[in-house]
């Protein structure tokens, strides 16, 4: 009798464990999003990784800005990285130009924007050459629904934007650490 206790105890238990290993794995993103960490490395150098689930191959504008009192001094150069199969991109090193204070006190933007980074046909395909499927509901996004405010997504999603152009797009902003 109580080896079938102990028995019943561990199947309650192990099945416990991969019911619960099942739900973490069906958590998803109920929309499309951008993580970006960005860090001083060395002199006026500064690195930056991510992570996205955009699809893989989606390309992504770095570029940073130093705070000005209640607005932006002019962006540096941007600097365009692929995801990989796995959502991310590793450190990417960008140089300041010089006179670029301390980097602490800038800020780094990642972007995904159809228009930027020459993105490939397999990107566009997904997310529609104007982002237009960047929103939560899979499904285009009309002029009518962009003059109304409705946007489909924008709601659910506080990094989804829309641009002059028609251009939809996602974008993380990250104090430069160190």
């Amino acid at each position: 009798m109580t080896f079938k206790w102990i028995t019943a105890a561990w199947a309650l238990c192990c099945l416990g464990s991969i019911a619960s290993a099942q739900q973490q794995k069906q958590l998803t993103a109920p929309t499309y999003y951008i993580a970006v960490e960005a860090q001083h490395s060395y002199d006026n150098v500064i690195r930056v990784r991510g992570a996205s689930n955009l699809p893989p191959g989606a390309k992504i504008s770095l570029q940073f800005f130093l705070p000005n009192d209640q607005a932006w001094k002019e962006p540096g150069q941007s600097v365009c990285v692929a995801l990989d199969s796995n959502g991310l991109f590793d450190w990417r090193e960008m140089s300041l130009p010089s006179g670029v204070p301390y980097p602490r006190d800038l800020f780094v933007t990642a972007t995904f924007l159809p228009n930027e980074c020459k993105q490939n046909a397999q990107v566009l395909k997904v997310l529609g050459t104007h982002g237009q499927y960047l929103g939560h509901d899979n499904r285009p996004v009309t002029m009518d629904e962009v003059s109304m405010g409705m946007t489909p997504g924008m709601q659910a999603n506080p990094q989804l934007f829309q641009i002059s152009g028609w251009y939809f797009g996602i974008s993380a902003l990250a104090r430069v650490e160190g």
